[in-house]
């Protein structure tokens, strides 16, 4: 991955829709369309009674959240490292480049109808994804402004977000019609996503001298050490924490489909319910962060976390209720994980924004996976899945208590920080 050609200085921008900005967005959106196309699928085809109902037993919805993200667990250490020593723009081009055999892979698996084949392009799809995820969140700051994070950020997890939706929202759909349909639109896409990503503006390397490191898990914990006593190793463990709670909310929404009564269609519209209400309300809590990191906003978003969940696991089961519920608890999410982003990307020091940031998701990653095992072994235990929202609301409702409790613990002054 050379990086000689991104050897570029550039002033910060003092706009938020510059080139750079908006190249990474349509990449990132093109991206997000193929890991939630594929992951939709697979979610739907392994609860019965579907194609391949209890190819991963009768958790399988569990299985598939970890095998997405145990891959990041692995990879962020690395990817982190590449990021911090070439420039993000080279790495996103080679990244999305490795798209397109990928997806090849899973359309032969869905063609053929071989469930493992298709679950190891899924694998494959969800390690190139953890060598795309530092250098994204690394580059907002250089291709967006300091002043403009939140923005940026709210804008980013919008559009994400609407990419999600349309992907979950057609996945039942394509199904009905054949899996294949999925592979086709994924090679389509995976060519949009390298394309937009050659729209980047160029950068240059963050710290192009640092030493290669080959234990990632030593590397996570002196990045933690080093963010410890301030509040960016707590943004950090709130914004991880958060993600325990959605794995398992992803996990429980296809085991509904049964109880419900609904075809494969409508139980996308369900995946996708989160995820527009998740876009909304980061869009807005961007909005309304204007030029600052509103921290004070994070307590409410976990208050209406424990709100959402708590009526999913009490009330009666019903389509459109679920449907509300999740909307709801999607937008407080927006308010929840907006600042803690964008505080990542503040408070990170320049030369090791991306090693850091892949150590915060290495974090995260970890936290989601031990989410699946724990939703798996609810399961097993003969809990009921939308039971499972009663735990989901309970974990908010410990965040939302010690941010009460320690007011101040997430509070910082950014002329403290370059």
């Amino acid at each position: 991955m050379s990086s000689s050609p991104d050897h570029v200085h550039a002033t910060e921008p003092t706009r938020l829709w510059t080139r750079g900005y908006t190249g990474l967005m349509l990449s990132q959106a093109a991206g997000a369309i193929n890991d939630n196309l594929i992951k939709g699928a697979l979610l739907i085809l392994v609860v019965a009674p579907n194609a391949w109902a209890g190819a991963l037993g009768p958790a399988g919805t569990g299985w598939i959240s970890f095998a997405l993200t145990f891959p990041f667990i692995i990879f962020l250490g690395y990817a982190g490292q590449l990021a911090d020593r070439f420039s993000k723009r080279s790495m996103v081009v080679v990244v999305r480049a490795t798209e397109l055999p990928i997806v090849l892979l899973i359309a032969a698996g869905f063609w053929i109808g071989s469930f493992w084949l298709t679950f190891g392009g899924f694998l494959l799809i969800a390690t190139q994804s953890a060598f795309f995820n530092p250098p994204k969140w690394g580059m907002i700051r250089e291709v967006s402004g300091t002043t403009r994070l939140s923005q940026a950020n709210g804008l980013m997890v919008l559009v994400t977000n609407v990419a999600i939706i349309a992907a979950l929202g057609i996945a039942g759909f394509l199904l009905d019609g054949g899996g294949w349909k999925i592979g086709v639109v994924m090679i389509v896409v995976a060519v949009v996503g390298f394309l937009t990503s050659l729209v980047i503006t160029p950068l240059q390397p963050a710290d192009p001298g640092r030493a290669w490191e080959w234990n990632p898990l030593g590397r996570y914990w002196r990045d933690f050490r080093a963010m410890r006593g301030g509040p960016l190793y707590l943004a950090v463990w709130a914004w991880g924490f958060f993600y325990f709670i959605a794995i398992m909310v992803i996990s429980i929404i296809p085991d509904l489909q049964k109880p419900l009564g609904v075809s494969t269609g409508a139980l996308s519209m369900l995946l996708g319910a989160a995820a527009l209400g998740i876009g909304i309300g980061c869009a807005i809590a961007g909005f309304c962060s204007g030029t600052r990191i509103r921290v004070g906003m994070v307590p409410w978003g976990a208050a209406g976390l424990v709100v959402a969940w708590l009526l999913l696991g009490l009330l009666p089961l019903a389509y459109m209720s679920v449907q509300v519920l999740l909307l709801l608890g999607g937008f407080a999410a927006g308010f929840f994980i907006v600042p803690l982003q964008a505080m990542q990307q503040r408070l990170a020091p320049p030369s090791m924004r991306a090693r850091y940031i892949g150590s915060a998701n290495a974090l995260c990653y970890v936290l989601m996976s031990i989410a699946a095992l724990v939703y798996i072994g609810l399961i097993h235990l003969g809990l009921e899945p939308r039971h499972v929202f009663l735990v989901c609301s309970g974990c908010s409702l410990a965040m939302l208590v010690a941010m009460l409790l320690w007011p101040r613990a997430l509070q910082f002054n950014e002329s403290d920080y370059a």
